[in-house]
């Protein structure tokens, strides 16, 4: 391969009988080494955020629930990664999160901080 081509794979994954593009990762050659970034998809974030809208979707200010739309990325990631571990104690959230995994955790992550309530 030249210095400076790049590789990127399209990553398939079924879900629920469909199949949904889960991620692109492009991995670039350089003179320098070799990088690597990986992107979550927002599409199947949208898909799997149905059941998150149930509660967050109707959340009026002064409510409980919390705002989830526009968190960063990350910080949505840790939330949701500490209710999986029940490290966070919200036995509905510790329920919903337990059955997500870190790729369906990252989807999601990157829709709600594309998204405006």
């Amino acid at each position: 391969m030249v210095d400076g081509a790049a590789a990127c794979w399209l990553i398939a994954s079924a879900r629920q009988g469909m199949r949904i593009a889960v991620a692109i990762a492009c991995v670039g050659f350089s003179a320098g080494g070799v990088t690597a970034a990986y992107t979550a998809d927002v599409e199947l974030g949208r898909y799997l955020s149905s059941e998150c809208m149930t509660c967050h979707g109707a959340a009026k200010a002064g409510s409980t629930i919390p705002n989830i739309f526009g968190l960063s990325e990350m910080h949505f990631a840790e939330v949701i990664r500490a209710y999986r571990a029940k490290a966070l104690p919200n036995p509905v959230m510790q329920s919903i999160a337990s059955r997500l995994n870190d790729d369906d955790i990252a989807a999601l992550a990157a829709f709600f901080a594309t998204v405006k309530k």
